[in-house]
């Protein structure tokens, strides 16, 4: 293993001066291991689910985010974090099981969270989550179908895993739901963040016919003002980043997600047992886990029995007579 970067030695001096206080049976400490940083939206929508369970939960939540790090480091830097006791959960924003895989066993005391794909399980104290937003997702590509002028919309994604699968499959399940001869645009820039790739690959989409575009990687919304076309954000609501070109966007909320494991961690403390899950668990629309974000000022660019058809639809996921399929598949354009 090579030495500690700086991060990984600041963090532990600042552990080895941390004097530790009572702590109540509800006092939940938190380290948040962030995939890229607060500049990307998907580790935003973690830090603001923390924020809003701060004042909503039973439990007295406390956290702190790290920076983004990987490999070895990662590795380092939460065994420094596990060790010191001071962290109930260390909740992992991106796939780091292959740390957590030689950490879990040693702090059995520790709870390990994962959010996202390419985690697995790695013993009783590990938990995994997924973010899955294609039931929005669904609703998008009906809206983009309606919307679109060619017929032609398009997709960039970051990478071809489980969790962005779902979504550009379901959106083209929606797209078709309303236009069965709509195409479907998708690429994939391969980074999980890298806005000039998006950049790049929105106007390479627009080149091809796709006059609507759903932004998975990144907020690139200067494409779309580039190319006078329509964009969809993914995750957060982002439309004051651009509201004369977002007209919608999935919003992933994690609050029942995280609820459900402080559920575990209490039920954890209470018998003196963790049981991590094998399989990740997610909460969908009718959970309050996902929706999309409204129209704002673009409301009227969009069609009365357009939008009767996309709230009749999110009513029918609401109530189950409506079930967006899961598919995993790898998608490719049409």
């Amino acid at each position: 293993m090579r030495p500690l970067s700086l991060l990984a030695t600041s963090i532990a001096l600042a552990l080895t001066l941390t004097v530790q206080a009572a702590k109540s049976e509800t006092d939940v400490n938190i380290a948040v291991m962030y995939s890229v940083g607060l500049e990307s939206g998907w580790d935003r929508i973690v830090i603001a689910a923390l924020d809003r369970l701060q004042t909503a939960a039973d439990h007295n939540i406390t956290y702190k985010g790290f920076d983004a790090v990987y490999g070895d480091e990662a590795g380092a830097v939460m065994d420094l974090l596990a060790q010191s006791g001071e962290y109930d959960i260390i909740l992992s924003a991106t796939a780091h099981s292959d740390q957590i895989e030689a950490l879990s066993p040693r702090y059995p005391d520790t709870m390990f969270v994962s959010l996202g794909s390419g985690n697995f399980n790695t013993g009783p104290n590990h938990y995994l989550l997924y973010g899955r937003v294609h039931e929005a997702a669904y609703l998008l590509g009906m809206l983009g179908a309606g919307m679109s002028e060619s017929g032609v919309i398009g997709a960039v994604g970051s990478f071809p895993a489980d969790d962005i699968n779902d979504q550009l499959n379901a959106y083209r399940a929606g797209a078709q739901a309303v236009n069965p001869k709509a195409q479907v645009k998708i690429s994939f820039i391969e980074s999980w963040y890298d806005p000039q790739l998006a950049i790049e690959a929105t106007y390479a989409q627009n080149a091809t016919g796709a006059d609507i575009v759903y932004q998975l990687a990144g907020e690139v919304y200067e494409a779309c003002r580039d190319r006078n076309i329509l964009c969809f954000g993914l995750f957060e609501d982002t439309h004051k980043l651009a509201p004369e070109v977002v007209l919608s966007g999935t919003e992933l909320r994690w609050d029942p997600a995280f609820t459900w494991v402080l559920d575990q961690w209490q039920t954890a403390q209470e018998s003196g047992a963790f049981n991590g899950n094998a399989e990740a668990k997610w909460f969908g629309m009718a959970d309050g886990g996902v929706d999309i974000f409204p129209y704002y000022a673009l409301a009227d660019r969009v069609p009365a029995d357009l939008q009767a058809k996309i709230e009749q639809a999110r009513a029918d996921i609401l109530s189950g007579a409506l079930e967006v399929p899961l598919v995993l598949d790898v998608p490719t354009s049409d």
